[in-house]
């Protein structure tokens, strides 16, 4: 179930601009790995043309030397050094191979030599030449077959024990006799080359296979220089073997998925570049791991910013309004909500409607709507605001009963009565004026509360106290009727009857209560034998200074 949390304002909100984020965020994601699977299969496809491009390379590589090898032979095989004596002849080989080697910037070649029609040898630049024995390579036989110029396959050179590609050219006596035979070993090493690069870049390897399956070199080669003929990989060199297409991928048996180049020789044999496939997809994921971080990154930034935004922006706002809305609840009055300036002018707009709405459910509840004056609950809430510590506040409290206004609501009606007493209150506001605050606080009663500034005399408040009397002396006409309608008043003033003013308000209804027992009609200052002993409030009433009643702030 969800967390009572998610249930609040606040939380939904939060909530809200996270998700308002990841939904922005969510197509850039997607994107990505869009674009990741792009790469993807772009890279493969670069891996398989560059796999097919590396045993051409070799392929190429192998055609070449078989075309520099039969170019050299044919240059040197006129050479009377080759027909005089052993030491003349490996001199002359000697010399030949340093020439050639110097003008290139890389061997390609192991060494050149002679050897008779049996392929038995006769010298060159190997030092154990003369137990050369050829006659049983199938090069040499197909080489006096054809009594033409012959190149083998790649084989394991007997002298060299490395892989290389011999190459033979018959020489020709006047008789037309196969004299002696010409060849020399070229070496792998642009092979290898070929497979250094491979294996750099992808961890890749060069295989070459015989049309056997056997395996001549497995490149590049052995740190200790050495070139493996080991492969052990039964099923991918079949597969190689088995394959029509240029590109064969398998998976060894240590779980590694290479895509393999293949090229096949004019003799049979196979070049095959194979690379690492995980490899090749390496640089891309690496990449979009990168880029997914950098986006990850700006997601989170930007959620933070969200929720910065937002807490500043709208949830404060929403947070004051809502708080203020459980006050006005609980029936806190007066409250408004003044929002930052920050926060969103929509909800700016809100709380001016908030604070015109409130404004309206006080002046519905505190205005007297008979009289048009404040009612009890509004004179109690300003009573409770002022602060009575202000030694400099003197404030006076007519506490005001109406005489005879009984007789009018039995002998005329509640109607009648109603505008009687809409007219009475008019007169007292019309002494009162400015001078304090009237309200009606019952049917008939009405409480008048007057600052006194300056240190004004208590006179002040019976002299405004006996205006009032006398106002209502005349009488009020109402549908051409004339009510005589009186009233007695009670006076107390704070802070020397009482120190607060609801302290001073029951001294007045006592001074009152002397009024209306005394015969009525009258206006009473103060009452000692009510006034003492009175409990002060415990709350201290704070200074009131209003003059005239508004809407509260």
């Amino acid at each position: 179930m969800p967390s009572n949390n998610l249930r609040t304002g606040r939380v939904r909100l939060h909530w809200l601009f996270v998700l308002i984020v990841l939904i922005a965020v969510m197509p850039m994601v997607a994107l990505y790995f869009s674009r990741l699977q792009s790469n993807r299969e772009h890279a493969l496809a670069e891996a398989r043309a560059h796999a097919a491009d590396l045993a051409g390379n070799a392929a190429s590589a192998q055609a070449g030397i078989a075309m520099k090898a039969r170019h050299l032979l044919e240059m040197i095989a006129p050479s009377p050094a080759l027909r005089g004596s052993v030491e003349q002849c490996e001199s002359f080989l000697t010399w030949v191979q340093y020439l050639m080697l110097s003008q290139s910037d890389k061997p390609w070649m192991t060494g050149i030599f002679l050897v008779d029609p049996a392929g038995k040898g006769v010298c060159g630049t190997y030092s154990n030449v003369k137990s050369l024995d050829i006659s049983d390579r199938e090069h040499f036989r197909r080489m006096l077959e054809t009594r033409n110029f012959t190149t083998s396959e790649i084989i394991i050179g007997r002298l060299t024990r490395r892989p290389v590609i011999a190459a033979e050219l018959p020489v020709f006596n006047a008789q037309g006799q196969i004299e002696f035979v010409l060849g020399l070993g070229a070496d792998l090493e642009r092979l290898n080359e070929i497979a250094v690069e491979a294996n750099a870049r992808f961890n890749g390897l060069l295989l070459v296979l015989g049309n056997d399956g056997r395996v001549i070199a497995n490149l590049p080669k052995l740190p200790d220089g050495d070139i493996s003929h080991n492969y052990d990989e039964p099923a991918i060199i079949a597969e190689l073997l088995s394959a029509n297409a240029s590109i064969v991928e398998a998976t060894d048996r240590t779980g590694v998925r290479r895509i393999f180049g293949a090229k096949q020789l004019p003799n049979g044999q196979i070049i095959a570049a194979g690379l690492d496939r995980e490899a090749v997809l390496a640089p891309v994921e690496h990449a979009f791991r990168a880029d997914l971080l950098f986006l990850l990154l700006v997601a989170a930034g930007s959620v933070a910013a969200a929720l910065l935004v937002g807490e500043f922006g709208v949830v404060r706002g929403v947070r004051l309004l809502k708080a203020a809305a459980l006050r006005l609840k609980a029936g806190k009055m007066g409250l408004r909500v003044n929002l930052p300036i920050f926060v969103a002018a929509e909800l700016h707009d809100l709380s001016r409607t908030y604070n015109s709405m409130t404004a309206e459910f006080e002046r519905l509840a505190y205005l007297d709507r008979l009289t048009g004056l404040p009612n009890r609950r509004y004179l109690e809430r300003q009573l409770a605001g002022r602060n009575d510590n202000d030694k400099h506040s003197r404030q006076a409290v007519l506490a005001i009963d109406l005489d005879g206004f009984k007789p009018v609501n039995d002998t005329h009606g509640h109607a009648v009565g109603d505008r009687v007493l809409a007219a009475v209150a008019r007169r007292i506001a019309g002494v009162i004026g400015d001078r304090g605050l009237l309200a009606r606080v019952g049917g008939d009663e009405f409480v008048a509360v007057i600052p006194l500034p300056g240190g004004e005399c208590r006179e002040v408040a019976r002299i405004l106290a006996e205006q009032v009397r006398v106002a209502l002396e005349h009488s009020i006409d109402v549908d051409h009727i004339a009510f005589a309608v009186g009233c007695s008043i009670g006076i107390a003033v704070v802070p020397d009857d009482a120190t607060s003013l609801a302290g001073a308000l029951v001294v007045a209804d006592g001074a009152l209560y002397e009024a209306k027992r005394g015969g009525r009609n009258r206006v009473i200052d103060n009452a000692p034998p009510l006034a003492e002993g009175l409990p002060e409030p415990r709350k201290k009433q704070p200074h009131w200074t209003s003059l005239e009643f508004s809407d509260p702030v």
